[in-house]
């Protein structure tokens, strides 16, 4: 037996270094690596294990063709218990197979590690699994190439759960993960997916696949739906994200309380709350194992001219990093992500990009879409024409599901994103090129840094992951204790205090409860009203309480008896609101004035325009800003800000009312809302929005399917008449059987 001391080691690490920068080593200096490797990979020490791996990756993305190394790496594979890699270097290298022996006792050590389902788990990942088989609680950090969402699919087909809740933050991520589920034939066959609030489901047999804002209002409509398994993905964001951690909060103490088992993952984070470990007797699992490695090429340190390799490509630093991105993204192989900060310079950078592409001009059906349904001047065309797309939170989402769609199926070859692809999407990224070292405003934290680096390469994909800095980072970390704000933050917010349980609520939180509620008593205004409306500052909401009550005409002016309110009357609440209950970034957003925005909110109301007619509305010289401000109107205002304000406005409006004038419910801002959020207040076409369905094809299909008031009933009508989609192209027939 090979004793590893400190000297063995750092040779070892000093010929991974060579072979890094040279692409290939001696046979001799192979065996020396690898019998190292194979010592190191027994380690419980994650530092020792993870330098296995790394020696793995290396050699096998290297390609040694000696038969005798072959040999040895098979063995080392073994030792990993990362058992894909086999099938992974079999298809970079034919002649791997033919090299290697394997006996009876690997066979067994690899059964070991297979379920009955035929998954092979890596040495980490069973360990997981088998943690999560015992204490049916457990909260788990680990690197973004884990696998950590696999083990959700294990986990639900090895229960007995009744009904689940997968809890996603992104529509990305939401899409991805409802669209994996669906090709699993058993969970298919034994539970019904819900990945809208508008699909009808009975009491038991549902994976419910929403985001955290979709959860709580799915809990709200149903008091009495129980969830007995539950799961949230990039579980950091109940602290890291501002503008929805109360939200993420609220829904996971929601879950937490009701089910009996859960999931929660993320990565890069060293322990998470131990007041809501101990209180729901759960576990904390820490991996650091990086199954894909990463290397990275720090172009930012280098002096202009001087030369740098990667891939074996020698390039020479330029002044100008948009001609470092072109020269760069022509010459090495893999599929590339290129992350920037904003979504405008995103735009930009793809299609300097595309310009620079010769020899291509791309034709399919998804670019004969855009230029029909929203415009052909748009950048997006342009790139993908030359096998370019890009890719933010602005862009509608079955845009989104088909660009990543089409990078994965290697139709889109680069692929320039903000951080909506770089938070737990996974893509055939081989390299990640970080062009910005910003977040919006912000500095790219060195938790972002490392985060966004771990999105290079895929397991089953790739050995190594390539990331290219082009500006200076903080130095990666990941986060310490990720917080329940709930239960560990001793100064709570008014707002969040009325949301928790006085059970859950101690000390100063549990004074301050009772404070808030003596001064909303003193204010004449209930409880239940301000809880109602989540997390809209309780000032805010007495401001408007206050304001209406002092000017009881406005509360006669504003009712209305139609599905909407008139003009001016929508304009008057509009006001109010902003005046009232905005917050401040949304107040004082220069890109949507509040005459602006309710400029166009009434356009959208009561005119109906499409999406190209919408366009033409707004502010700005370029296509490109025109559109972007369209879809950012949408997605933000639209879908997600107005419809908040405005439901907090019906409940304030109505309580007053009733207190001077002794009648409830005299408006309902919920037609206002829907339409708003959907687009439509059609029942059937809400469902097919919901579902994901683009506006056009909802358009064309409508009229056959005007009687069905839910997705089942669309579904089932489908299935009977295809006729129904007779008028849509084989794309748009397409697109639909992908949401349906």
């Amino acid at each position: 037996m090979i004793f590893i001391n400190g000297d063995r080691v750092n040779r070892t690490i000093q010929l991974l270094e060579k072979l890094k920068k040279n692409a290939s080593l001696s046979n001799k200096e192979y065996k020396f690596m690898l019998e190292t490797a194979y010592h190191l990979l027994s380690s419980d020490d994650d530092d020792e294990y993870n330098l296995g791996l790394s020696i793995i990756c290396h050699v096998a993305e290297a390609k040694p063709g000696d038969a005798f190394i072959h040999q040895l790496l098979f063995d080392c594979i073994i030792e990993s218990r990362v058992f894909l890699y086999h099938e992974m270097y079999r298809r970079n290298d034919n002649k791997y197979q033919e090299n290697i022996g394997h006996g009876a006792l690997d066979n067994f050590v690899e059964s070991f590690y297979t379920l009955n389902t035929g998954t092979i788990l890596t040495r980490d990942q069973k360990r997981l699994f088998e943690d999560f088989q015992k204490f049916r609680r457990l909260v788990v950090s680990a690197p973004t190439s884990f696998g950590k969402s696999r083990i959700v699919s294990e986990i639900i087909i090895h229960g007995s759960y009744s009904n689940i809740a997968i809890v996603l933050p992104t529509i990305a991520l939401l899409n991805e993960t409802y669209l994996s589920f669906r090709k699993n034939l058993i969970i298919r066959e034994r539970y019904n997916l819900i990945n809208t609030l508008t699909q009808v489901f009975g009491s038991s047999n549902n994976i419910f696949i929403l985001t955290p804002e979709k959860m709580d209002l799915l809990l709200d409509s149903h008091p009495d739906l129980q969830i007995d398994f539950f799961t949230m993905d990039e579980i950091y964001k109940i602290q890291d994200d501002e503008e929805r951690k109360h939200v993420f909060t609220h829904c996971l103490y929601r879950l937490s309380k009701m089910a009996a088992d859960f999931y929660l993952i993320g990565p890069y984070f060293q322990q998470f709350s131990k007041n809501f470990l101990n209180r729901n007797n759960a576990i904390f699992r820490r991996y650091s194992a990086e199954i894909v490695q990463k290397d990275t090429i720090d172009i930012s340190a280098l002096n202009t001219q001087e030369e740098f390799v990667i891939s074996q490509h020698k390039f020479r630093k330029l002044v100008d990093n948009d001609r470092n991105l072109i020269n760069i993204t022509k010459k090495i192989e893999g599929q590339t992500l290129v992350y920037l900060g904003r979504k405008d310079t995103v735009e930009t950078r793809a299609r300097r990009l595309a310009d620079k592409q010769k020899g291509m001009n791309l034709n399919n059906d998804l670019i004969d879409y855009i230029k029909s349904t929203i415009d052909e001047d748009w950048s997006l065309v342009h790139c993908l024409n030359k096998g370019i797309g890009f890719h933010h939170s602005a862009i509608p989402k079955y845009i989104q599901t088909e660009i990543v769609d089409a990078f994965n199926s290697g139709i889109i070859n680069i692929l320039v994103c903000t951080s909506t692809l770089t938070e737990g999407v996974n893509t055939s990224a081989k390299n990640i090129i970080i062009y910005d070292n910003s977040k919006g405003e912000k500095l790219l934290s060195g938790f972002d840094v490392k985060n966004i680096k771990g999105r290079a390469g895929r397991f089953l994909s790739h050995f190594l992951g390539r990331v290219i800095t082009f500006e200076p980072l903080n130095k990666e970390e990941e986060k310490g204790t990720i917080e329940f704000s709930y239960y560990d933050n001793v100064n709570l917010s008014p707002e969040e205090i009325i949301q928790v349980d006085k059970e859950d609520l101690f000390n100063d939180n549990l004074k301050k409860r009772i404070e808030t509620e003596q001064v909303l008593n003193e204010w004449n205004i209930s409880l239940e009203l301000i809880r109602k409306n989540k997390f809209i500052p309780i000032q805010n909401q007495y401001s408007l309480v206050e304001f209406l009550r002092n000017n009881t005409m406005i509360l006669r002016e504003l009712l209305f008896s139609t599905q909407y309110p008139k003009k001016d009357q929508l304009g008057k609440i509009m006001d109010l609101c902003h005046a009232h209950l905005f917050n401040e970034k949304d107040k004082n957003d220069r890109s949507f004035s509040i005459g602006n925005l309710s400029r166009l909110t009434k356009y959208y109301i009561y005119h109906s325009p499409s999406i190209k007619e919408l366009i033409k509305t707004q502010n700005g010289e370029k296509t490109d800003t025109r559109v972007r401000n369209a879809f950012t109107l949408i997605s933000r205002y639209f879908e997600f800000a107005l419809p908040k304000y405005f439901s907090a406005f019906e409940n304030i409006f109505n309580y007053v009312y009733a207190e001077i004038f002794g009648t409830k419910d005299v408006i309902s801002l919920k037609a206002l809302i829907t339409k708003l959020e959907f687009g439509s207040t059609e029942k059937h076409e809400i469902a097919l929005k919901e579902a994901g369905v683009p506006v056009g094809i909802i358009t064309k299909i409508s009229t056959g399917l005007s009687d069905c008031d839910n997705i089942g009933k669309i579904k089932a009508k489908l299935a009977l008449n295809p006729n129904i989609t007779g008028n849509l192209s084989n794309y748009e027939k397409i697109i639909l059987s992908k949401y349906l």
